[in-house]
């Protein structure tokens, strides 16, 4: 969710992120995949799954193993769009306040958003606002544990941007030391706090969250970029077995007991992102490529917007009584595409004249 080196504004930013095509892809495939996930949930209920696929054979992999990849990437992008940063004085408030403008303004607007409707209709959002306080920690990104046991916030796509935060706020802390001392000092941290969640039950709600293992896979994505920029590179026919090995591992890891899923997603989700920047970086040739790469530039608003249209939907055709197999298809198809259409408009209408315009703001 960043660019691939300093830039001044968005547009710089995306046009260097397509240094790397294919993380661009990757993010793309990251933000459909957890887009159908919670589509096909939504339509369990034509069939009376609510909350569930509402097939089974519409989930032959791990749907939400799409936030694994976001976090990964998260881990690459911050080491390799940074490069310029390590060792800085003022890198620590010129990253962070890169990454606040980057990721806070579509967050907060969705946000506000939902307190907004749950206001004028509090029954219109089942969770409800609990209290100020939880409110209040929904925008500065604390985990809170609310009524139901949930540690959500109340956009609750949110929990993702929590750990972000986290992982930010780890990286700030050595970003002022070269290069190799920062990324062991970043690692080394995660791997603590990993540890820590499992040897010993955090309290209050807020450590037990940031000490889940599914820090490690920023760890993951720290490592492979510390590899790409010592010039590790994979040959084509290797890159193709990583992302085949991937793919497998995470189909077969998806139904281990017990294994946390920061290694059960984590590793598999690694692997294919080591197969799409560990090797030569090849120009976007076709449109249909080109369609991917800028769908990756708006993963991030697809990933928040998705719910808006899925719900949309799901009133529609239960209005119009379109339930069974055919209505579940044509409710999946509909509800992607305009969820990647509303994705687009919200990039280019919020989404980036936002972030441009906090990074003025905060002078960078």
């Amino acid at each position: 969710m960043s660019a691939v080196a300093p830039a001044v504004g968005a547009q710089a930013a995306i046009a260097q992120a397509r240094a790397l095509p294919l993380v661009q892809v990757l993010r793309a495939v990251a933000a459909l995949s957890v887009a159908f996930l919670h589509i096909t949930q939504q339509a369990g209920v034509f069939v009376g799954r609510p909350g569930e696929p509402a097939y089974g054979w519409l989930r032959p992999l791990p749907w939400d193993a799409g936030v694994d990849v976001f976090f990964v990437i998260s881990g690459f992008v911050m080491v390799w769009s940074s490069v310029r940063l390590f060792g800085r004085r003022d890198a620590p408030r010129v990253f962070l306040a890169r990454r606040v403008a980057r990721v806070v303004p579509l967050y907060w607007a969705m946000t506000s958003l939902l307190v907004v409707v749950a206001l004028l209709s509090p029954h219109a959002i089942s969770e409800g606002l609990e209290s100020v306080r939880y409110v209040a920690a929904s925008y500065l990104f604390v985990p809170m544990r609310r009524a139901d046991g949930f540690v959500q916030p109340v956009f609750r796509l949110g929990w993702t941007l929590n750990y972000e935060m986290l992982f930010y706020a780890i990286f700030a802390v050595f970003i002022r030391l070269n290069l190799r001392a920062a990324v062991t000092g970043v690692v080394a941290t995660i791997l603590a706090l990993a540890v820590i969640g499992q040897i010993v039950t955090p309290e209050p709600a807020s450590l037990a969250f940031w000490t889940d293992p599914i820090v490690l896979e920023f760890g993951f994505g720290v490592v492979l970029a510390t590899l790409a920029l010592s010039g590790v590179r994979l040959g084509g026919a290797q890159r193709l077995l990583v992302a085949v090995a991937a793919l497998a591992l995470l189909a077969v890891s998806d139904g281990v007991p017990g294994l946390p899923r920061g290694l059960a997603y984590g590793v598999p989700c690694a692997l294919l992102m080591a197969g799409a920047v560990l090797g030569q970086v090849r120009p976007v040739r076709t449109r249909w490529a080109e369609f991917w790469v800028r769908l990756g530039d708006a993963s991030y608003a697809l990933y928040l917007v998705h719910p808006f249209p899925m719900r949309a939907f799901e009133l529609v055709w239960l209005r119009l009584g379109w339930t069974g197999a055919v209505g579940v298809l044509s409710y999946v198809l509909a509800a992607v595409a305009a969820s990647v259409v509303a994705a687009f408009a919200l990039y280019r209408w919020l989404e980036r004249p936002a972030t441009d315009a906090t990074r003025r703001l905060l002078r960078v």
